[in-house]
């Protein structure tokens, strides 16, 4: 009966203890739940990521605007919060944020961000292009024909890159604010700015040029050459000697000596006449007249091209006439007249 009274006892402790415990639980489940809603509250006091996203700092940027905003700085930032921070750097340079910089912007707008690190530095540039050094040569060479150099010319721009930067989007404007030049050394200097940027130097020296026929294709021994095989290109002067050919005539019609490479200047050594008649061969002669044309046999006594004038000694009378080549191994006797008949028919 006793034993029966303890164990009674002991269970009626046991499930006190444990309703004691859950109760204990429960409460503290409750204070914990009531500690977190409290810390969320002052949480909401701050500007949090949109629909419980962290805000995620961005290491690099680049800008096609000209403020930074903190929506540049900050990926998952809520929307209507975004605020300007700063100009965007200018074309071609940079800025750099550090932490500490950083988390006073984050503070002074209410964002609920700190560094994870001291050592942060986010880069931020403008997007950009540099001015090619093509476009300030155009530039440059525009205004030197018109203030000293007449002759045709090119330049040599001295420098890899001009170091002048303008927004990606922006349209490209140069302005030369001074220019000198020194005829004897051909040598300039300019100050040149794009968009208003930063003013830089430029130096170089004028090359002057000649415009000189030179091969599309390339062309063989012996082949005559015809207008549809050249172009004119500007080449210095200096790759241009006193044999090089500068006239549409002087190579048009002319025969190649050797074979001809595309691309370069023909010198005048490189070609020789397309001769349409042969010194020592025998040729055919003709006198037109409006009723009549004669021919005759004769031997050249000289070598011609077309429209070539030559003396040719008649084969059957041996007497030399004056005739005017036409064609491949033909002349014509001209002026039309009776004594040239009579020559020519001896």
């Amino acid at each position: 009966m006793i034993r029966m009274q303890n164990a009674i006892a002991n269970l009626t402790f046991a499930a006190a203890l444990v309703i004691g415990l859950t109760v204990t639980a429960a409460a503290t489940d409750s204070v914990a739940a009531t500690g977190q809603s409290s810390q969320d509250n002052r949480a909401g006091q701050g500007l949090q990521a949109g629909k419980n996203l962290p805000l995620i700092l961005r290491d690099r940027i680049s800008l096609d605007h000209d403020d930074l905003m903190l929506s540049d700085l900050f990926a998952n930032l809520p929307e209507g919060v975004d605020h300007r921070i700063s100009d965007a750097p200018a074309p071609g340079e940079r800025l750099v944020l550090g932490a500490r910089q950083i988390w006073q912007y984050a503070k002074a707008f209410g964002l609920n961000w700190r560094p994870e690190r001291s050592k942060i530095a986010v880069i931020v540039t403008r997007s950009s292009i540099e001015v090619p050094m093509e476009v300030v040569a155009d530039t440059l060479s525009a205004r030197l024909a018109a203030e000293y150099v007449e002759d045709q010319f090119d330049l040599d721009l001295f420098g890899r890159s001009s170091n002048m930067f303008i927004a990606a989007n922006a349209p490209m404007n140069l302005d030369v604010h001074s220019l000198s030049y020194e005829p004897r050394s051909k040598r300039f200097e300019a100050t040149v700015s794009a968009n208003g940027g930063t003013v830089m130097q430029m130096t170089g020296k004028v090359v002057p040029m000649v415009e000189v026929p030179m091969l599309r294709r390339h062309a063989m021994a012996g082949q005559v050459i015809t207008e549809d095989m050249i172009t004119w290109e500007r080449v210095p002067t200096r790759r241009a000697g006193v044999t090089t050919v500068t006239q549409r005539d002087d190579i048009v019609g002319q025969t190649a000596r050797r074979p001809l490479t595309a691309g370069v200047p023909v010198r005048l050594t490189d070609l020789k006449p397309n001769l349409m008649v042969t010194k020592g061969e025998t040729i055919t002669l003709m006198v037109r007249t409006g009723l009549m044309t004669l021919t005759a046999r004769g031997t050249a006594l000289e070598s011609a091209t077309r429209n070539g004038v030559i003396r040719v000694r008649n084969t059957h009378s041996q007497k030399v006439v004056e005739a005017r080549v036409v064609g491949p191994d033909m002349a014509v006797v001209e002026p039309v007249s009776l004594a040239n008949l009579a020559e020519l028919n001896g």
